[in-house]
């Protein structure tokens, strides 16, 4: 009996402590929650009503709002930015379901290429991908250009710095989005619908549009949002190349306000942010309206065929349009990359081809600080977000109640917002708090917010990774008396550790070649090689640029090739005959 009565006791006792255990953890998560998402992004309406920095200690007024909506180059901005949004955005989706649709449901030569194609230009930073397509395209002289004064006509073939410019990079940019997010769907369709159609008479074009798209229904707005989202953030193009031809859009016009203005107007920028917002919160609320009460069922209890379509003659054109994205997407951006950096002069092909661009770039002290705070900043930020994305993930997965909502809620405001923006409200929330401000100006806010504006892409891993894991493993841990930290680290982590690898890399490549927030908050001295790149091309030391661009790209695919390297050997020596997923899959489901 006493014997009981201690078990009794000591298992009461376990019970309290993993109950005080769990609301100590689920406080600081919530406490973390909020001061790193929410309170920053609260400086955004707090700023509106206060034409000032938070230290300036200014009355609160409505005044500067109300001026901000009266100039007309608020409404330029707006109207520029849904322009692009719309047009960007249509080419994009439409581009990136066409070839989705060309990868799982036709028989198209070479439709095997286009998922690694897709996936190696989402690892391409946008930045890289700008740059490139400058010194392709440049009216005075771009690659293209000066290939076309050589066969003698007269002015530029092409000038990349204009709407026409804007709009192809972005669409192109935003096109392996689009296609990674529809893959899916088109994968798990029902090719017997197409065949019913033919049977009726319909041709491919009709079947394409009366069967096939309307069948992926969901999957095209879900992805027409997130494009849209995307592209409002967008800032590398339209400041390198908008900007240059007075065409500003809201992350780029935000940028002018706070940085190029004197005294700089951040009320007009945290007013462009509220709107920026409100549009955001539309473009969802809209999707929830125009799929009510539909339904797109496709695959049911019956056996669903997935035959390949046949295409006929139109198979070919279809090859050729593959390899013409590839071109403009890839290739032609890395090889003006890779010659520039190789030209003492970028555009003077006389002085021939040297590497003292690259020796200059290593041993330089100002440039290899710039790559080692990039390699740092890319290790360390990557880290960070895929730590916090896979937690999250977690949560809002397993999790119920007001821990679940708070969380997504929290998590979500990143895709909401460009990393200006962010930039903008962590700078004053910093600035509004006395025991804070030691932190503006400092390497660890501008990592800090790096990490928030990659959680986006981190998160599509840890989502994917988590979909993989039974639940039932879990409670087999709880089961046998480990806590819920525990069963998250010997359990959760220890199954996702591939995937956590994958999205740390990927993350890493994201940070590295993010422009927007170190241009607003990279301390005196300490540059990474997107603002360092950026800078040079600014003063036409684009040579230098292009070199500091490519010693980014080499590092990065010859860490992966050692990864997947590792991996190869470990199954060998492990003795391992099934072949593990590639972590990487995630992003196309």
């Amino acid at each position: 009996m006493a014997v009981t009565e201690s078990r009794f006791e000591l298992d009461r006792r376990a019970s309290m402590r993993r109950s005080v255990t769990g609301g100590v953890l689920r406080t600081t998560l919530l406490a973390g929650l909020t001061l790193i998402f929410v309170y920053p992004v609260s400086m955004i309406v707090l700023g509106a009503f206060r034409d000032g920095l938070p230290s300036e200690n200014l009355p609160f007024t409505i005044d500067g709002l109300l001026a901000a909506f009266t100039v007309p180059e608020t409404w330029k901005t707006l109207s520029n930015s849904v322009v692009l949004v719309v047009v960007c955005g249509t080419i994009s989706v439409a581009g990136g379901g066409l070839f989705a649709w060309i990868a799982a449901n036709t028989n198209v030569p070479g439709r095997r290429l286009l998922t690694p194609i897709m996936v190696i230009n989402l690892f391409v930073p946008p930045l890289f991908h700008t740059l490139g397509w400058i010194m392709l395209g440049n009216a005075q002289n771009g690659l293209l250009n000066q290939l076309g004064r050589a066969l003698g006509t007269h002015g530029p073939l092409i000038n990349i710095q204009g709407w026409g410019g804007l709009i192809l990079l972005t669409s192109l940019g935003y096109m392996p989005f689009a296609y990674l997010l529809l893959l899916g769907a088109f994968k798990n369709r029902d090719s017997s619908l197409d065949e019913a159609a033919a049977i009726s008479g319909a041709g491919t074009v009709r079947t394409f549009f009366t069967v096939t798209v309307p069948s992926v229904g969901p999957a095209i707005t879900g992805a027409a949002l997130l494009i849209a989202v995307l592209v409002f953030q967008s800032f590398d193009g339209p400041q390198l190349i908008g900007r240059q031809a007075g065409i500003y859009v809201f992350s780029t016009q935000i940028y002018r306000y706070v940085r190029d203005e004197a005294p700089a107007e951040y009320t007009k920028a945290f007013a462009l942010s509220l709107v920026l917002i409100v549009l955001v919160l539309l473009l969802f609320l809209a999707q929830r309206w125009l799929l009510r009460g539909r339904t797109f069922t496709t695959l049911t209890g019956k056996t669903s065929r997935r035959d390949p379509q046949e295409l006929g003659r139109l198979r070919w054109v279809l090859s050729a349009l593959i390899v013409v994205v590839v071109l403009l997407n890839f290739i032609l951006p890395l090889f003006a990359m890779a010659l520039g950096s190789l030209q003492p002069i970028f555009g003077v092909t006389s002085t021939g081809l040297t590497l003292d661009n690259y020796v200059t770039m290593l041993t330089d002290p100002q440039f290899s600080s710039s790559l080692a705070l990039t390699a740092w900043l890319a290790v360390i930020g990557g880290f960070g977000s895929i730590s916090i994305a896979l937690l999250t993930t977690y949560v809002t997965a397993r999790r119920r109640g007001f821990l679940r909502g708070y969380t997504s809620f929290a998590v979500w405001i990143p895709w909401a917002l460009p990393g200006v923006v962010l930039g903008l409200a962590y700078m004053f929330a910093v600035l509004y708090i006395p025991a804070f401000r030691g932190l503006y100006g400092s390497a660890f806010l501008m990592t800090l917010v790096l990490i928030v504006a990659t959680i986006p892409v981190s998160s599509r891993i840890a989502e994917g990774a988590l979909a993989q894991l039974s639940p039932e493993l879990e409670e087999a841990g709880r089961m046998s008396g480990a806590s819920a930290g525990r069963v998250l680290v010997t359990i959760v982590l220890r199954l996702v550790i591939p995937s956590f690898l994958a999205g740390w890399f990927l993350s890493a490549l994201f940070i590295s070649g993010n422009l927007a927030v170190p241009m607003l908050l990279a301390p005196p001295g300490l540059e990474p090689v997107s603002l360092t790149a950026f800078q040079q091309f600014l003063t036409g030391e684009m040579s230098r640029g292009a070199a500091l661009f490519m010693i980014i790209l080499i590092a990065a695919f010859a860490v992966l090739a050692l990864a997947a390297l590792s991996v190869k050997l470990g199954g060998r020596l492990l003795g391992r005959t099934d072949r593990p997923a590639n972590p990487l899959s995630q992003i196309t489901h």
